[in-house]
């Protein structure tokens, strides 16, 4: 067991199994990946990375998986299945590319532009790079790890993370790794607050992992945990709100993939490499193309030469100059940016959601009124270069007009 230092969940034991996949140059390439992409453009101290995100998340997973054990009737949660669960935390993000999302984002710009890349798979792009990654370069070492006590580790890793459990026990390691309360979740919320500095996405983590429970095949907590859980989606609404929705953080992002989607047109930057070149797709590498692909690289950079509206689009006034700014965008190739955000904090659909468990299951929003009233986020901005300024100021007039009348 290795011991790793660590500042939002104190000391973190690395299992011996998992030395080997955390000391694999595809993991570290996880150190040179940012967490929340360019955010650190306005909360200078969120330059942490996938890798630390990760390995929080493999220990959440494991924490969680130990007081689940405690608290169900089930008889599978051995030490052995909670170090292949927490091998699958750690490997759930090792598909991501530079800049995490926002690469996803300059893949779908491209795509609109000169046809769907071989190989995007939109939101899941990163999780079937990582499948493809786990099947060509670390299935030996997996199955070195755990062999000798699971019959096919490797596919359950990916049944797992393609969210397409078989049986029990991928069905709660899936709940456990992608969930509305989950251990990725769990570890982001409190890892980018600490790194921003604010207070929105902390939450009683201790209190919420010893009150989980697997009740038929549900991942549930009991019900005087239930304030937990509503704390846990108002943190994670309000860091869409505050931090990762932040307007400028959106502008800087819509910039930086602009730019990387040029650097795909000009053959600079492959799209989705082969997977033995994944190792080169680190951050600081994009950024060092970007100097020379100007105006995007003094952007991202130095932060300058390019504004943004300084009004929030709600969705009809977004709907309402899509097109003419979408038209604006390919005339200035790429120069004005309709930036949209949307996340769902909370939406139960047939065999998805949350349950709270007081003897019998029950749907958290049959018994959360606070679940019940979280709303989709849905805002747009518009960024341009700052030569463009005069043919963004129709459209400004249209959005103002459009907030007046539509308030």
């Amino acid at each position: 067991m290795k011991l790793i230092r660590d500042p939002v969940h104190g000391y973190i034991e690395l299992d011996d199994k998992l030395v080997s996949v955390v000391s694999d140059p595809y993991f570290q390439r996880l150190r040179y990946i940012t967490q929340t992409g360019l955010a650190y453009l306005v909360y200078p101290g969120m330059t942490h990375s996938r890798f630390e995100h990760s390995l929080g998340a493999m220990f959440l997973a494991s924490e969680f998986l130990r007081y689940i054990r405690r608290n169900s009737e089930v008889d599978f949660i051995s030490e052995d299945y909670i170090s292949l669960v927490s091998a699958v935390a750690l490997l759930h993000d090792v598909g991501h590319m530079p800049f995490s999302h926002t690469y996803e984002n300059a893949l779908e710009t491209y795509s609109k532009i000169y046809g769907k890349v071989e190989g995007y798979s939109g939101r899941k792009t990163h999780v079937e790079l990582g499948i493809k990654l786990i099947e060509e370069e670390m299935s030996s070492a997996l199955e070195k790890a755990f062999g000798n006590t699971f019959s096919d580790p490797v596919g359950f890793i990916k049944r797992v993370l393609r969210e397409s459990p078989r049986n029990k026990e991928e069905r709660l390691a899936t709940l456990v790794i992608s969930n509305f309360i989950d251990a990725d979740r769990g570890d982001y919320l409190l890892r980018d607050s600490y790194h921003a500095g604010v207070e929105y996405g902390i939450y009683d983590v201790e209190r919420l992992k010893r009150f989980l429970v697997f009740v038929d095949g549900k991942l549930a907590v009991f019900k005087k945990a239930k304030p937990i859980v509503e704390h846990f989606l108002l943190a994670r609404m309000y860091m869409y709100q505050n931090v990762y929705f932040h307007s400028v953080v959106g502008m800087y992002n819509a910039i930086l993939a602009q730019g990387m989607a040029k650097l795909f047109a000009s053959g600079k930057l492959e799209p989705i490499p082969d997977v033995k070149d994944y190792v080169n797709y680190v951050d600081f590498r994009v950024l060092n193309l970007l100097k020379d692909q100007e105006p995007f690289g003094e952007g991202v950079i130095y932060r300058r030469g390019w504004k943004r509206v300084k009004v929030d689009l709600n969705e009809d006034c977004a709907n309402q100059i899509r097109g003419k700014v979408e038209d604006l965008t390919k005339a200035s190739e790429g120069l004005i940016i309709l930036h949209e955000f949307r996340d769902v904090p909370y939406k139960e659909r047939e065999n998805e959601a949350f349950y709270v468990y007081d003897g019998e299951l029950h749907e958290l929003s049959k018994v959360s009124q606070i679940a019940r009233s979280i709303s989709d986020i849905k805002k747009a901005v518009i960024v341009y270069h700052s030569s463009y300024e005069s043919a963004v100021s129709p459209i400004v007039k249209e959005v103002v007009e459009c907030l007046r009348t539509k308030a």
